[in-house]
Order: structure tokens, then sequence, then C-alpha cells
């Protein structure tokens, strides 16, 4: 009985040193047919790109970047390119920010430049263009950053909080607009005189006609008016003596044309089909003061009611009755057309040449601005810019990997060898001891 079992040991003593010995030689002849792996970090993946590319050829190359920087592109694609060579590549930074930048020119005679920021809520946004620091903030939670500015040099770069250059987002301005004059329409009065000054304060170049009695109206710019794409940027009716153009109005928006219709003009039925909402009856107005510190809450208003489908409220207003929609735009065909429901809103500007003029005036321009047809023209460049820079590196070498996190197959780990071995010697001793002592009492 003792017997039987010594020779079941001894016969599961000799699988067992069999299967260790066919681990052995595996990772023996695995061993010769992989060729080694290599890891580079921080300032000393260039020279080791060369080293790959040249003196050495790895199945494995990792790198670790720079938690704050994002590798230039040259790096970027040559890691990219040992891909074809043969040899698998991977990359990991600890802790890189996402960030986007984009540039556009602004529909404005002022030639201004809108700079638009994606970043991480919390980020502080640096701007600055090859003259130096342009603003700078911080980014709030689930939003971006919009910067404007009268004009930008060069390349466009946002960084992050004090991060160095190389993890900047960059862009350069790559349009250039055509702005055309502004068409005011209505009755002579306060009104048009204060729209028509203040866009021209601004750098506009406005025409108007302005009905003064059947026999003729008062006229600025051309002697024949043709509402066209070729002719204006923007039109702006004032109230219902605009009615007249209305079907050429309506023929420019769908042509690609800007319209903005305030006061009176906003109720009228002849621009229903344009405007984004109904206007309601219009509300008491409180007593207007110069140093109102929001100006346009002392002006009447008629609010804009039923918004139609795709309709954006640009400005509301708390009241008793709760909240509601003083501007509104929507897109009409290929133009885009804003509704004011502001009444008597000369009576800002008469509040005073400072504070009040200027911000009425920037106010009008920003509305025309919003709307404004402005035909592009391609600005040529070769500068070398990168507008996201994680985004293009995670596209180039595909999602990051720790491999300090991960780890392959143990019967692959080298580390096994030693083990293996000496378990094959302890099964094969015992083995051999099982046999000498059988039958010894």
């Amino acid at each position: 009985m003792e017997g039987g079992r010594r020779r079941t040991l001894e016969w599961v003593l000799r699988g067992v040193s069999l299967v260790l010995l066919v681990l052995l030689i595996w990772q023996a002849l695995h061993a010769l047919s992989e060729r080694p792996a290599s890891r580079a970090e921080g300032s000393a993946i260039p020279k080791a790109l060369a080293r790959w590319s040249t003196s050495e050829s790895p199945a494995q190359a990792d790198v670790v970047f720079d938690s704050a920087t994002v590798p230039p592109p040259e790096v970027r694609d040559w890691l990219a390119a040992l891909r074809h060579t043969g040899t698998r590549t991977s990359w990991f930074a600890p802790a890189l920010s996402a960030s986007a930048i984009h540039v556009s020119p602004v529909p404005d005679p002022k030639r201004s430049v809108r700079i638009w920021v994606a970043a991480p809520g919390g980020s502080a946004v640096k701007i600055r263009d090859q003259l130096g620091v342009i603003d700078s903030t911080a980014v709030r939670a689930g939003e971006g950053v919009v910067f404007t500015t009268s004009h930008v040099n060069g390349i466009v770069q946002a960084s992050l909080g004090d991060k160095a250059a190389g993890s900047a987002a960059s862009s350069v301005l790559r349009d250039s607009l055509t702005v055309r004059p502004v068409l005011v329409l209505g009755i002579a009065g306060w009104e048009g005189k204060f729209v028509l000054a203040s866009l021209q304060e601004h750098g506009w170049k406005v025409d108007g006609r302005f009905a003064l009695a059947p026999s003729g109206d008062v006229r600025q710019g051309a002697t024949t008016i043709r509402i066209d794409t070729a002719h204006y940027s923007a039109v702006i009716a004032i109230d219902s003596s605009a009615t007249k153009y209305a079907r050429q109005i309506g023929e420019y928006v769908r042509d690609g044309g800007g319209f903005i219709a305030v006061g009176e003009a906003a109720s009228v039925g002849a621009f229903a089909s344009l405007l984004p909402g109904s206007a309601g009856a219009p509300l008491e107005s409180a007593p207007f003061e110069a140093d109102t510190l929001h100006q346009r809450n002392a002006l009447a208003l008629a609010p804009i009611r039923s918004l139609k489908k795709g309709a954006v409220a640009v400005e509301s207003r708390d009241v008793k009755e709760g909240r509601i929609v003083a501007v509104a735009a929507q897109r009409v065909g290929r133009g885009r057309v804003l509704q004011v429901g502001y009444l008597d809103d000369w009576q800002w500007r008469m509040g005073g040449i400072g504070e009040p003029a200027t911000q009425y005036r920037d106010w009008w321009s920003r509305m025309v601005s919003s709307v404004a047809y402005a035909p592009r023209s391609r600005v040529t460049s070769d500068a070398s810019v990168e507008p996201t820079p994680v985004a293009t590196l995670v596209a180039t070498l595909g999602p990051p990997v720790n491999h300090a996190a991960t780890h392959g197959s143990i019967l692959q780990d080298p580390r096994l060898l030693p083990l293996l071995f000496a378990l094959l010697m302890s099964t094969l001793f015992a083995e051999w001891a099982s046999r000498r002592l059988r039958g010894l009492p």
C-alpha cells in the first residue's frame, strides 16, 4: 500500500518536472526571439528616438512626457513613424491638460479679432501673441472663454497657468472680412439720428433713409437704394416706415444679409416671417436716470413672446411677472435677424456724452456685428501651429498607457526563470529521493 503511494507521488513529481522543463524551454526561446523593450522619460526622449531609429530596434518603445508640456510635433511624429519599423510604441503623461484655440475676425470696421479658448474648469488661461501678453482670465467649470482684441500679431497662444509655452494651444488668423456699409431706415427723429451717429463714431459706413414728408426723405449716402449683399452688411429698421422695403429686405436676408428690427419695426406684420418672435404689449418703463447701472433696464420694452423654433433669447430682463425676452435672434435662410424689443433707446444716448454715449455706441455696434454679412478672404500663412495639442497627440499616437500600472502575462516575466529552475530542481530531487528511499524501513 505504502509502495503504491510512493510510485504515484513519483509519477506526479515527474509530470510536474516535465511541465516546468517545458516552461523553461518556452521562456528561453521567447527571450531569444523577442527584441528588448526600451523606455525614455522627459528630456531624454529625443536622444532615445535617435537611438531607436539607428543603433537599436526595440520591440517596445515607451515614453513618459513631462507632465506640464505637450511634446513638439517633430517628437510626436517621430514616435508615430517608429510604428512603421515594427516597433510598438506607447506614451504617457501624468497630468496633461487639454486645450483648444480658434482665432477669427469680427465683422467690425475696427478689424477686431475674437479668440475662443476651450480649457478645463479652474484653469488660468493666458493669451499672448508675438508682441506679448494680450489678456488672461480663469475658466469656469463647463465653460470656455472668449477674448476680443483690436488686433493680433502673428501666432496666438493660449497657455494654462504658468505652464511652458510648449503646452500652449496656438493658432493664427486665417481669414479677412470685407465689411460693407449699414443701411438705417426710419422716420426722421432722435432714434435714427443717434443710431446713425453712433455707428459712424465706431467706424461703420452708414447710409440713411429717413421719412420726412410724403414728398421726400432725408438721405445720407447712395442716391438709389439697392438692398442686397453686394451693397450692405446689415439693414436696420426703426419703425413702420421701413415696410415699403419689406420684400427687398426678405430677399436680402435669405441671401445672407443681416437685419435688425428695433422698436416699432419689431412689431410690424410685414416683417413677421423674418422675426424670431412676436412683440407683446409695451411695459411701463422706470424713470430714466443717466447714472443707472444697467441703462437698458430704464428703457420701455415691448417683450418678445412666442419664440419660433430655432430662435435664441439674446438678452432678457427680470420683471414682476417673471423673466421676459428683450432681444432675440434667429437664422433665416443664410442670413441672421435680430429683434430688439426696447423702445425709444435714444434716451440712453441723451444721458450724456461720456460713459452713456460710449455704452450706447458699443451696444449698437455689437448688435450690427452679430448679424453683419461680411464675405471672407483666405489669409495665407506658413506658421506652424497646434490649435488642439493634446487632442492631436491622442489622434496621432492613440490614448495614453501607463505601463508602470499595467502588467503583461506572468509567464512572460523574465524574473520567473530562476523560480522555475529552482522548482524544477526541487521536483527532480524529490522524485530521485523518493526512489532511493523506497523500500527502506
